[in-house]
């Protein structure tokens, strides 16, 4: 998914707009509520939840696979330093 298509299913509301109509306030994929002007919550449908944490656990996962990958590949050039480039 990308930013640009988030961003079309994303919508800014104030904190007065979603005390008035919360039902009507909440119908968008991505709420961005506002107080004075400053972000202070944000309500997201429960498919959008489900993605961001499914995304999140995968690009956790790629990370922890690779760090794993350069400790192993460090330690069978037993005793020689890598630069922590070449790790990450």
């Amino acid at each position: 998914m990308t930013t640009a298509s988030v961003l079309t299913r994303e919508k800014i509301i104030s904190i007065s707009e979603l005390q008035k109509n919360p039902g009507k306030a909440l119908d968008a994929d991505i709420v961005r509520i506002v107080k004075n002007g400053k972000e202070i919550g944000i309500f997201m449908s429960k498919e959008e939840f489900e993605d961001f944490v499914e995304e999140n656990l995968s690009l956790k996962q790629e990370f922890k696979n690779e760090l794993e990958g350069a400790v192993k590949e460090s330690k069978s050039k037993k005793g020689k330093l890598l630069p922590l480039k070449a790790i990450l």
